[in-house]
C-alpha cells in the first residue's frame, strides 16, 4: 500500500519565507505563501515542505505555485482517551484510502500520487483535544504545479 505516516507534537518550521504571512481568499484558498499552525491544515491546502514527525507548523503555498503535497482529506477521531499510535494510524489509513479517489477522481492503486497523513500525538491529544486526521496526496518524484483535486492523476 502506498503511504507515509507521520506524527506531530512538537515545533519544527522549515521555511524558506518564515517571515511571509500566510494569505488566504474569500473561499480559504492559500493566495500568498507562509507559515500556518498544522492544526489550522484545510482541504486543498499545499506545501512543498517534507512532512516531518513532530512538527505543529507548516510552510503552505498556494497550488499554482510547485509543491508536493496536498491535503486531500480530514476527519477526527471519536474517543475521549488516546487509543494509541496503531489505532489511529488504521484509522487514518482506512479514511484516506477511503476518500482519496473523491478527491484525486481515480483510486489509489491506479493513481500516479500515493498519500500519507497525519494524526495526533498523545500530547496534543491531551493537551489541545485534537483529535484531527489530514491526508494528503503525495507527488512520487515530481513537482506538482497544480491541485489534484479532480485530475484523475
Amino acid at each position: 500500500m502506498k503511504k507515509l505516516i507521520i506524527l506531530f507534537t512538537s515545533l519544527i518550521v522549515i521555511s524558506s519565507c518564515s517571515g511571509d504571512s500566510l494569505k488566504r481568499d474569500e473561499t480559504g484558498n492559500v493566495v500568498k505563501r507562509g507559515n500556518a499552525s498544522i492544526f489550522e491544515l484545510s482541504v486543498g491546502d499545499c506545501t512543498k515542505q517534507e512532512l516531518k514527525a513532530e512538527a505543529t507548523n507548516i510552510d503552505l503555498v498556494p497550488c499554482t505555485e510547485p509543491h508536493t503535497h496536498e491535503a486531500y482529506f480530514s476527519v477526527d477521531y471519536v474517543g475521549d482517551a488516546y487509543p494509541g499510535s496503531a489505532a489511529l494510524e488504521v484509522f487514518a489509513e482506512q479514511q484516506c484510502v477511503g476518500s482519496f479517489a473523491d478527491y484525486v477522481g481515480v483510486e489509489l492503486t491506479q493513481s500516479r500520487l500515493y498519500f500519507t497523513y497525519l494524526y495526533p500525538s498523545v500530547t496534543t491529544w491531551n493537551s489541545k483535544e485534537d483529535r484531527q486526521v489530514v491526508c494528503f496526496a503525495v507527488a512520487r518524484d515530481e513537482l506538482l504545479i497544480a491541485s489534484v483535486k479532480d485530475t484523475a492523476s
